[in-house]
Order: C-alpha cells, then structure tokens, then sequence
C-alpha cells in the first residue's frame, strides 16, 4: 500500500510545479504564496536519490485524487442511464441530460494536466539519479498513460506535455489529434511501464496487474481485440486477483460506513481490486478543505442528491432477476435466491415467531440501492439513492471512501465482450458469463438467453456489466466504445424534454471557457 508523505514533506516538490501549473489553468497554488521562491527549488537539488523520486510519485499519485474523486464519476458514470438527476445542480442536470455547457465545472481538465506535469518530472528526472527505482518509474508512466487516454475519451484533441514547462511560451500550445496521443504516448508509455515493472500486484499503485487492466482498457477502446485478450489473459496469469463468492465479501469491496469501532468504518477490501485511488486523512484533520478526501457519500448519497437510481436500470435490474417470489419461481424454477432475512410473523397461537425468508431478486441490486430489500417496499422506483459505498453520508471533508478503478469482476467482463467479438459461436463469452453469475450466487445462463448472434450476446454482456459495475463509472465508455451511447440516451433525455440531440460530436466534452481564455492557440470543441 502506498504510504503518504505528510503535506510538509511535498511542499517543495509542489512548489517547484506550481507556477508552470498555474499556467494551463490547473489547481490554485494560494495555500502556498508564503512558501520559498521557486527560483530556490531546482531539478538537481531536489532528485538527488530514490527518497526524492519517491516523494515526487507520491504527489504524482495526489493529483490523481484530485480528480478521481468527483470528475471521474461526471465523465463515465452519471452521463449514461444509471442516473436521473433530480434539479438540485444546474451543472449535474446538464452532465445527466447531456446538454453540457463550456462552464460546465466538470469540463476544466487543470487536475488531469497537474498530474501529467508531476509524472513528467518522475519520468525525466529519474535517469539523474544513480540506481534509480524503476517500479517508480513505471507508475509514473503508467499514471501519464492513463491520464492521456482519459483525456483523448473526454475531450478528444488536447495539448500535450511531455517534457519541462520552462516558460510561458512553453505552456501555450496547440492541441495534437488524438491518435497521436494514443499511438505515440500512452501506448508507448503503458508498455514501457510493464517492461519496468516487477510488482505483480498493490492495490494504491500501479503495479503489473493494474498495468494490464490499463492496456485491455486502451485497446478495446481501439477495438484491437486480440492484444486486449492478451493484456487481460496476461493480468489473470499473474494469479494475483480472484472473483469473491460471497454477498458479504463483494459488499465490502465497496463499503464505508459509521461503525462503533472506527470513526469511519472503513472496509474496501477484497481480492477482486486490482487498482483504487486511496484516501487517507494522515496527518491531516478532518475540516481543513479537501486533502486526500474523495466525498462519494455527498456525491451518491448527498441529503438533497443531484442523482437517483434511475427507473430505467431498476425496471432492467428487476426484469432480469425478479424481486417477486412467483416471477422469480417461474423465471428460475428450483434455484434459490443466495440472500435471506428474518421477519417477525404470527405464530398461531398468540404470539410471534421469528421465520427466515428469501430475498428474491439480485442481491447486487440491493446492495446497490438505497436501504437495500427493505428500500424495496419504502422507495419506489426512481426514488432510491445509490448506496453501493454504504449507508452514512459523510460530510465531504471527512470522507475517506476509496475510488475503485479497477477489479477483476470488471476484467472478466471485458474477456467475454472480446470473446464475442473474435468467436462466433460465443461458447467462451458465455463460459465467462457464467463464471460471474456462479461466483455471485445467481442463476446460470442458457444458450438461448444468452443470444442467437453476436449483436444479441453483446447486449447480454453489456447489461451483466451495468449490474456488476453500477456506480463505478464504467458504463458510460462501455456506451461509446460499442457505439451505443446515442442510441441508448436519446430516448431518455427525450423522455425527460431535452430538446438538444446527442450527437456524435458531443460524446465529447467541451473545453472549459477558462481554458479557451488561457491558451489563446486552443478552440472551442465542435458541436459546442
């Protein structure tokens, strides 16, 4: 696990950043104006041996959080049809509702470039230092990787950084196309970060398991389905990872709640996670802004949320695995339901007894949803928060809920949409379906449910992985890699008034206003 450098420790490193930050519009540096001048704080005296690239991997990791813990869920989860928003943030609506304006908060990339310029400054410092770390090097590369190719899904063409900013005339640029982004940087770099890396596995850091989860993401994107089957095949041989077996182990690879022994009760463990941003409060009190605190409950759970549950995935998730016992019973005659509670009933004679009783449905669903089964009877559909991280909502500043970005559940779900893809028969594809479905404790699937053709499987797997990964920002990519988004959403936003169609050219975000205004060789995205 990756230790965290008290603030103190990094000062010098994110001072020596700052201005050239700044720059490109990328985070607010006031914290630090009484600090010593940056003139003071040089490349060579500040890398002098691992000790120092470490602290500056460390900071590289901290920007991560930065965006990670709201941006994320804007760009991959809440644009797509797990989510309805409820009128409580204009700007949320427009994520939601795919009207996105270029003020829109969620479209400023600063966080994304500060922690490139960190990662540069690992990647280009470290050959000065004798017998430097590799794995470190590795990371850093890994996280620019994985940064850029984040960038290129959000916003398509963007500027790249890869060397030192050592002016304002370095900081101004035009953007590259972004197949020139994948083919000559993340693409390089996700390789090279697998040669350099000997870790098989650590679940803060990126490590050869996560470094494959990385190049199977990248190359489905691309649609070369034979090296993202090698990358995952490759991440499963490694033997580091497995899918958990029981309800209780996958909830608490998610869940974070008060409980009487830990101020947060934090749990978020398991042998499924391959790759989560931490955060983790040390040396830092709870109330004093934003460090290393991720604020999901407020995002997910908030008191006035700006997204519910939506109809449209409750009604499918239902569908697919009635809460009904006498749909259940027909649908999936002689298998029990893996969940059970205890009511209270009339025992005949007076009295009351105790009598233990299925819960029908997806066990996942509940889970996932606000109250769990007993929610089913108190919310009625589209009325449910999610409440796949637990039940507390915590106060943003006291939130320690880590964001998980990458799980075996979620790899083994891409190996079947690729076995799709390269054989026809969909033999493999259903074998690994079923491997989820028997480690989840829920029904098997047949040949015949599964689909007669490739189009009919793809749609099977697409929605086995809208339940698995609700709410972990995956099912907005899997929407546009299978050029399914405005197909899916336009009805939906239809349904809701919205007028303003979707269109191919605004899958993509629109660079922020600010940014426009900063970088005078930048213009505005089209279709904005």
């Amino acid at each position: 696990m990756l230790k965290y450098i008290k603030y103190k420790d990094l000062k010098n490193f994110k001072i020596a950043t700052c201005a050239l930050v700044l720059m490109i519009g990328a985070w607010s540096c006031d914290d630090l104006v009484d600090e010593e001048p940056i003139s003071d704080i040089g490349k060579d005296s500040f890398y002098e041996n691992n000790d120092d690239l470490f602290a500056a991997l460390t900071s590289v990791y901290d920007g991560m959080q930065a965006f990670y813990k709201d941006q994320y869920f804007y760009w991959g989860e809440f644009r797509a049809d797990n989510h309805l928003p409820t009128g409580a943030s204009a700007n949320n609506d427009e994520i939601a509702n795919n009207v996105i304006s270029a003020g829109n908060g969620a479209a400023r990339w600063g966080d994304l470039y500060a922690t490139v310029l960190r990662a540069n400054a690992v990647i280009n410092n470290a050959p000065n230092i004798v017998g430097y770390n590799e794995d470190y090097v590795a990371e850093a590369l890994a996280i620019r990787a994985k940064s850029y190719f984040d960038a290129v899904r959000v916003w398509g063409d963007v500027p790249v950084f890869t060397e030192p900013v050592n002016g304002f005339d370095d900081s101004f640029k035009p953007v590259t196309d972004a197949s020139t982004i994948i083919n000559d940087i993340v693409i390089p770099d996700m390789i090279r970060a697998q040669e350099l890396s000997t870790i098989p596995s650590a679940e803060f850091r990126f490590s050869k398991s996560s470094i494959y989860a990385l190049q199977a993401e990248v190359y489905l994107y691309l649609k070369d389905y034979p090296k993202a089957k090698t990358a995952i095949e490759s991440l499963i041989d490694l033997g580091t990872h497995r899918l958990v077996t029981t309800p209780q182990e996958w909830r608490d690879l998610f869940y974070n709640s008060n409980t009487d022994d830990e101020p947060f009760g934090k749990i978020q463990t398991g042998p499924e996670l391959i790759f989560s941003i931490k955060y983790d409060a040390v040396g830092e009190e709870a109330g004093s802004g934003n460090p290393n605190r991720s604020g999901i409950a407020q995002l997910f759970r908030g008191g006035i949320p700006s997204y519910l549950m939506s109809p449209d995935v409750e009604a499918k998730w239902v569908e697919k695995f009635p809460t009904d016992s006498t749909a259940w019973v027909t649908k999936y005659p002689g298998v029990d339901p893996a969940t059970t509670r205890t009511v209270i009933v009339d025992d005949g004679m007076g009295g009351t007894m105790e009598e233990e009783r299925f819960n029908y449905g997806d066990w996942r669903y509940f889970y996932s949803r606000q109250s769990g089964y007993s929610g089913l009877g108190s919310l009625l559909t589209g009325e449910a928060k999610t409440g796949k991280w637990g039940d507390t909502v915590y106060p943003s500043n006291e939130d320690e809920t880590d964001v998980v970005v990458y799980r075996y559940a979620d790899m083994i779900l891409l190996l079947a949409e690729i076995e799709n893809d390269l054989n026809a028969d969909g033999t493999r594809a259903l074998e690994l379906i079923n491997d989820i479905r028997t480690a989840r404790q829920l029904p098997q699937v047949d040949a015949m449910e599964f689909g007669a053709t490739q189009a009919e499987r793809l749609d099977f797997i697409l929605e086995e992985r809208r339940f698995e990964l609700f709410g972990e920002a995956k099912r907005w990519w899997d929407l546009v890699r299978n050029d399914k988004a405005i197909e899916t959403l336009t009805p939906i936003i239809q349904a809701r008034g919205i007028s303003d169609p979707l269109t191919q050219e605004r899958l993509l975000w629109p660079i922020h206003n600010d940014h426009l205004l900063e970088n005078p060789l930048l213009s505005q995205n089209a279709g904005y």
